[in-house]
C-alpha cells in the first residue's frame, strides 16, 4: 500500500498566482473592442457567458496544465486548492459585470457557484493533463515506492 502523498502548500500558492495572473492577462486582452464586440454579437447575457468561458478556460484549465507540468511529484490537489485563491478576482468581476449591465445580484450567486465548480473541474483536468505531459519523474517514482528514498548527505565540511 502506498503512503499518503503530502500536499505542497508552496505549489498551492504558486498555482493561485498562476491562475490569477492568467485571469488578469485574459481580462486585459479582452478589454475594449474585443469585449464590446463579443457582447454586441451575442447579446449581454450570452456575450457575458462567452467572455466568462474564455477567461475561465485559459485561467483555470491552462493554469492547471502549467501547474501539473512544472510542479514536482503528483500535483492534482494543488490546482484545486489554488482555485480557491483565484476565485476572489473572478467573484469581483462577476459582481461588477452584474452591476454594469444592471442585472440583479441574485444571479451573481449562481454565477459564482458555477465559476467555483467549473474552475475546480477545469484546474484538476488541466493538472491531470499536465501530469501526463510531465511523465514519470524521480519524485513520483519515490512517492510510489518504486525507488528508494534519497540517501542523507554527509556534508560535514
Amino acid at each position: 500500500m502506498s503512503k499518503r502523498k503530502e500536499l505542497s502548500y508552496k505549489w498551492v500558492i504558486i498555482g493561485g498566482g498562476v491562475i490569477i495572473s492568467l485571469y488578469f492577462v485574459m481580462r486585459l486582452l479582452l478589454l475594449g473592442g474585443v469585449e464590446t464586440s463579443i457582447v454586441a454579437s451575442f447579446g449581454p447575457e450570452k456575450g457575458g457567458l462567452v467572455l466568462a468561458g474564455i477567461v475561465a478556460f485559459v485561467s483555470y484549465f491552462v493554469g492547471g496544465i502549467l501547474i501539473g507540468i512544472f510542479s514536482p511529484g503528483e500535483t492534482v490537489k494543488e490546482p484545486a486548492l489554488a482555485t480557491f485563491m483565484a476565485i476572489l478576482p473572478n467573484a469581483m468581476h462577476t459582481v461588477l459585470w452584474h452591476l454594469q449591465y444592471s442585472y440583479p445580484l441574485g444571479g451573481a450567486l449562481v454565477g459564482l457557484l458555477t465559476t467555483f465548480v467549473i474552475g475546480i473541474l477545469m484546474a484538476v483536468a488541466g493538472a491531470w493533463i499536465g501530469e501526463k505531459v510531465q511523465g514519470r519523474t524521480v519524485e513520483k517514482l519515490r512517492e510510489d515506492g518504486e525507488l528508494p528514498p534519497p540517501k542523507p548527505s554527509n556534508d560535514s565540511n
